[in-house]
């Protein structure tokens, strides 16, 4: 599922895709963007990147696959383990569930902090 963050990186590179095959410099496609976007407009050196890869054809306004491990930890199944486990002893922490669920003690935080909500509230 893509991100907003990705919807808009998809629009400015198609911007620039579009502006480039209107044979426009990238420094008025620049300015453009600064103009309707503002803060989150690519730098000026990212926009001429983006338009010399269009100019050359071996570009895609989409993101390639990249390698690596995709995310398995914060699972809907994992959430609502860890969410039940939580429910049934509210003092468990971080490292018990850690050693009950095999996963890193980065993805529980994540899971308890983003996606459940929780927060400590005393610590001992």
């Amino acid at each position: 599922m893509a991100s907003k963050d990705d919807n808009f990186n998809l629009k400015w590179r198609a911007y620039i895709e579009f502006r480039t095959i209107l044979k426009i410099q990238p420094v008025q496609i620049f300015s453009e963007l600064q103009g309707v976007v503002c803060v989150d407009c690519p730098s000026r050196s990212t926009g001429e990147r983006w338009a010399a890869r269009f100019r050359s054809g071996d570009a895609d306004v989409t993101d390639l696959p990249r390698s690596g491990r995709p995310v398995s930890a914060t699972t809907s199944e994992n959430i609502a383990l860890i969410e039940s486990m939580v429910m049934e002893d509210k003092c468990i922490t971080v490292n018990q569930l850690e050693q009950s669920m095999e996963i890193s003690s980065g993805a529980i935080h994540i899971i308890l902090t983003t996606e459940l909500g929780y927060r400590s509230i005393c610590g001992k």
